[in-house]
């Protein structure tokens, strides 16, 4: 049975997770991930008309984060990083230029035929 917990438990039980909290602050969404009924992971996006960023969750010690161009704007991949560091995933991200902005990423990075996390 699953027992909701409030925050103030879960940052004492995962104190990094307090990184997170400037991203809910700033609007961004959250998403539990499943898989055969079993919590897998969380992500968090954040979408504008032009791009979508978004972290992903999966332990205490693997997160990733991207941002995806909508198809207006180029539509792909354009940014992407793996990290065992909640910090800096989310200082990253959110450091990063809007579209069109100077130093912001454009390019659309190849894809394999099988991405998995």
């Amino acid at each position: 049975m699953t027992k909701n917990i409030t925050q103030d438990d879960a940052l004492r039980r995962f104190p990094e997770l307090v990184h997170l909290l400037s991203i809910r602050e700033a609007g961004w969404n959250f998403h539990l991930l499943g898989e055969n009924d079993e919590l897998v992971g969380v992500a968090a996006s954040y979408s504008r008309a032009q791009f979508t960023d978004a972290i992903f969750v999966f332990d205490r010690t693997h997160f990733l984060a991207n941002r995806l161009l909508a198809d207006d704007y180029g539509g792909g991949v354009v940014w992407m990083k793996e990290s065992s560091d909640l910090e800096e995933i989310v200082h990253d991200i959110r450091d990063l230029p809007a579209p069109g902005e100077p130093g912001a990423p454009s390019l659309v990075l190849a894809s394999g035929s099988l991405w998995t996390p």
